[in-house]
């Protein structure tokens, strides 16, 4: 469609691409939410002789939960977390 016929015929449907789409803001997860999740977490893996999770959650938690979480932190804060959950999952790994 043209800009001319644009004009003309008004859609009430906004543009699919986005051109004409106002920008909405993102959501931004909280910082605190992120380190709530990760204290219990660690803390379920600390009180734990074994994995806590089943396998299909421990693969979950390290392939997709664990990153998403420490890129939401800045770097420092997330190689430490990064050390103390790989700490602790070497732990249970090799309690079997």
């Amino acid at each position: 469609m043209t800009y001319a016929q644009r004009e003309l015929f008004p859609s009430s449907q906004a543009d699919l691409f986005g051109d004409d789409a106002p920008m909405r803001p993102t959501y931004q997860v909280k910082r605190e939410h992120v380190l709530n999740r990760l204290v219990e977490m660690l803390g379920d893996m600390r009180g734990a002789k074994r994995w806590p999770w089943s396998e299909t959650r421990v693969s979950l938690n390290r392939e997709t939960v664990w990153p998403y979480l420490l890129r939401l932190l800045p770097e420092p804060e997330a190689a430490r977390w990064r050390e103390e959950l790989d700490a602790e999952a070497g732990r249970l790994d090799a309690a079997g």
